[in-house]
């Protein structure tokens, strides 16, 4: 979805406009940043893609802001992750390649709202270090106060980290993600928190390995392009999931829900 150049000065920029209304408005907006893991901007329906069936993405682009001139930090995942996380250039943060772990003294986007009073998170795949307990490079020492992440890309039914303990989980990949996100913003809403949700998405990374109900939807295609396929409407159904539920906590006229992927 996104093409190669420094998407991080945009972000920069971005942030620098949301910081400022944050520092002026009575209310501060949730944040929930959603990623998937190598999909192409054309692979969607809006874009006219012929076969891939996305309706939460189309509505969410036709009733939203869209950039279509959207730019990543560089053609491999773990340069732009980031840069998003830090709003710098590889070449600043020294992330020069995928598979690099961040460097302890950058600052990141959660820990620069932690200091304006928001609580925060991560969901799914991290890939910018190892994300075992004794880890210097884990969520939790890049501002995320809950955590539950994946070293690389994941595929279903995978065993994820949480804070540092190896978790077992069930199910579609992408679902997976959004539901302990929404069961977090959930705690978090509660309780009055402002927040931040990054939640990365494993999809739609080869090897491709599509939920059955989604699979099926494009039976008269090859089968390596029904699990292609199937993975990006799986992302779709729980990007869909995402917003629904922003509804239904009654946060979304106060929620800045932003999705790109990585390369």
């Amino acid at each position: 979805m996104m093409r190669s150049f420094p998407l991080a000065l945009r972000w920069v920029f971005l942030l620098g406009l949301l910081m400022t209304s944050i520092g002026q408005a009575a209310e501060k907006p949730n944040i929930v940043l959603v990623m998937a893991d190598d999909q192409g901007w054309g692979d969607m329906g809006y874009y006219g893609h012929a076969v891939i069936k996305t309706p939460n993405f189309d509505k969410a682009a036709a009733t939203g802001l869209r950039f279509d001139e959207f730019y990543a930090a560089a053609p491999v995942c773990s340069p732009t992750r980031a840069s998003v996380m830090t709003g710098r250039t590889p070449n600043r943060m020294g992330v020069f390649k995928w598979g690099y772990p961040m460097r302890p003294q950058e600052t990141t986007v959660a820990e620069a709202l932690k200091t304006a009073g928001y609580t925060t998170a991560h969901f799914g795949k991290w890939h910018l270090g190892s994300v075992r307990n004794d880890s210097p490079a884990h969520p939790g020492r890049n501002g995320f106060d809950e955590w539950l992440s994946a070293p690389n890309f994941y595929d279903n039914d995978p065993v994820l980290s949480h804070k540092g303990k190896a978790i077992q989980m069930e199910g579609e990949s992408s679902i997976i993600a959004a539901d302990a996100a929404l069961k977090w913003m959930g705690e978090k809403v509660a309780g009055e928190q402002p927040f931040l949700a990054v939640v990365w998405f494993g999809s739609p990374h080869s090897p491709h390995r599509a939920a059955e109900e989604d699979r099926k939807l494009y039976a008269d295609q090859p089968k390596n392009l029904q699990n292609f396929y199937g993975e990006v409407t799986g992302m779709d159904r729980a990007f869909g999931k995402i917003r629904d539920g922003l509804t239904q906590l009654g946060i979304r006229e106060n929620t800045i829900l932003w999705y790109c992927s990585d390369n």
